[in-house]
This record gives C-alpha cells, sequence and structure tokens, in this order.
C-alpha cells in the first residue's frame, strides 16, 4: 500500500508586507487578514496537523495551495523556510493556490522560490504546468489552477495549454496500469464552488476531459471544507476529494483543522483507496479520526 498525506490551505500566519506591496490588491487581502481571518488560521493548529501527519509517516504529502495569503516577500521566505523543515521536495507535492497568485508580481516576489516543491528542477523559476510525479504505481498529476484574479475575485483557471496536455496525460498513464492522481488549488466542478467569483472558470472543460479520459482520484482545497464526489468517467469511478484548511481554528463556521491520509492498494486489477479523515477535535486540540471508509474504481465505467 503507497500512503499520501492529502492537505491543503495552511494559510501561514502573515510574515509582513512593504508599502510598495499595499499599494496594490493586496491592501484588501491584508485587511482582510487583520480584521478578521488571522482569528481563524492558527499556527498552534497547523503545527498539530503537522505532527500529526508525521506521526502517520506517509509516503508522500500533496498540499493543495494557499501556504501564504497575499504573496509578499516575506511571506514566500518564511513558506520556503516552512517547506524545509517539514518535507524535502521529493516527499512533498505543492500546487499554487490564489492566496499563491494573488498578484501579478508574485512570482518575483518568492513563488518561484517553492518551486522545487512542485515538481521544478530550479528554485529560479516557476515550472510549467501539468507535472507528473510517478511514484511507485501511482501518476500524481499536478494542475495550476492560480492566476492574478481580478479585485474582489479569488477565481481560477487553468487554461488551454493545461487542459490539452492533461488529455494527454490521462490516457498515456493509464496504458501504463498507473493510479491516475490530480491535483489542483480550485473545485473541479461548477457545482463544488462556493460562489462564481471562487470558482475554476474552465471547470466544464476539465470535467469533460476527465471523464473523457478518466482519473482515479482528483484532490482540491479552496473551499475549507470535506467533500467527497463519485463521478462515473469512462474508465470507472472517480472520486473527487477536499478536505479543510489545515490552520482553520475550532469553534468557526468551518470544519477545524484537518487532513486526510489516501491508502492506495491495487487489487484484482481495481484501485482501492482507504481513506482516512483526521481532525482537530475538543478544546485540547487532540487529533482524532473522525471518518474511514474504502472506495473502489470499479464501478461500471460512463457509457
Amino acid at each position: 500500500m503507497f500512503t499520501i498525506a492529502h492537505m491543503t490551505d495552511p494559510h501561514l500566519p502573515m510574515a509582513g508586507a512593504s508599502l510598495a506591496e499595499l499599494f496594490s490588491k493586496r491592501i484588501l487581502g491584508w485587511l482582510s487578514w487583520t480584521l478578521r481571518r488571522r482569528r481563524s488560521h492558527r499556527g498552534p493548529v497547523l503545527e498539530a496537523v503537522m505532527a500529526d501527519i508525521a506521526a502517520c509517516k506517509p509516503h508522500h504529502i500533496a498540499l493543495s495551495g494557499d501556504l501564504v495569503n497575499i504573496s509578499t516577500s516575506a511571506e514566500f521566505a518564511a513558506a520556503r523556510a516552512w517547506l524545509k523543515a517539514h518535507a524535502a521536495p521529493r516527499d512533498l507535492t505543492f500546487v499554487p493556490g490564489n492566496h499563491d497568485c494573488y498578484t501579478a508580481g508574485a512570482e518575483s516576489a518568492g513563488l518561484r522560490t517553492l518551486s522545487p516543491w512542485m515538481g521544478g528542477k530550479t528554485d529560479q523559476a516557476l515550472p510549467a504546468f501539468p507535472r507528473l510525479r510517478y511514484m511507485r504505481n501511482i501518476a500524481l498529476i499536478s494542475l495550476n489552477s492560480a492566476y492574478p484574479a481580478p479585485w474582489r475575485e479569488a477565481s481560477g483557471r487553468l487554461g488551454e495549454k493545461q487542459l490539452a496536455a492533461l488529455a494527454e496525460m490521462l490516457p498515456a498513464c493509464a496504458a501504463k496500469g498507473l493510479c491516475r492522481i490530480v491535483m489542483l488549488h480550485h473545485p473541479p466542478m461548477e457545482s463544488l464552488a462556493t460562489s462564481p467569483r471562487k470558482a475554476l472558470k474552465d471547470a466544464a472543460a476539465l470535467m469533460d476531459i476527465l471523464r473523457r479520459h478518466g482519473a482515479e482520484i482528483v484532490l482540491y482545497g479552496h473551499n475549507h471544507r470535506w467533500a467527497h464526489v463519485p463521478v462515473r468517467t469512462v474508465s470507472g469511478t472517480m472520486h473527487i476529494l477536499s478536505a479543510p484548511s489545515a490552520s482553520m481554528a475550532p469553534g468557526g463556521h468551518k470544519p477545524p483543522g484537518g487532513w486526510q491520509l489516501l491508502g492506495i492498494t491495487r487489487r484484482q486489477g481495481t484501485w482501492e483507496i482507504t481513506v482516512t479523515r483526521r481532525q482537530l477535535q475538543g478544546r485540547k486540540g487532540t487529533m482524532r479520526t473522525m471518518a474511514e471508509w474504502t472506495l473502489t474504481s470499479k464501478d461500471a465505467p460512463a457509457s
């Protein structure tokens, strides 16, 4: 069995912003963090989640975006240090979220220094997406849905080049007998978006490709909520999974910090995925298993 820990939206504590950086869309995010969000996203919660992941010793960690908040240089420096402290690039795959690409200057501000954890060979430039990572009999396909969205938007988009490349990767990986896991930040289905301004603009095109070519698992974040949606595809059942923010404090209107462990096994020509959901519970912040079940891809394919 190969195990993958899926976590998302850690939103590291705000590390700082210069006046020049705030003279942009960033001022909205800075105000949001200062007035509201810093009370929801708590460093101790995130460290409890990370300690729990470490105790479970997964083979790999999949992080589906939003390491930072408004894409400042100080934030990216802190994010790189945080990643180095928790996992080597070979052990963790990260895809950017909308907060990691808050403005057009995000790459130069330091997003590119996180490139090794995105599958890049250097920290001087962002890698091209999609990225394909082979791990035993698993193909982890990373998509980048983040772009500098307009003011008051948190939308995402993939673009024609990523979608075309994905349409080639999926059948090629299936031909090799691999379990195909697709990861992106934004919800892949229009119906999963909490509002149009937070949706993936080309979700319909993405789902068309996934249904026509098949995948076993799709991981995403952005909504800060648990989700599981089974979807019929040409190759069987595809399972779309999400998790809460890994730093969300208890007591709010969204689930407290959590993550999910995927145990993937090939059994008699069928992929079996054991999902274990772990979440912070109680005033003392104890991590506990809140659900565990086994998914399969053996259901009848779409006609």
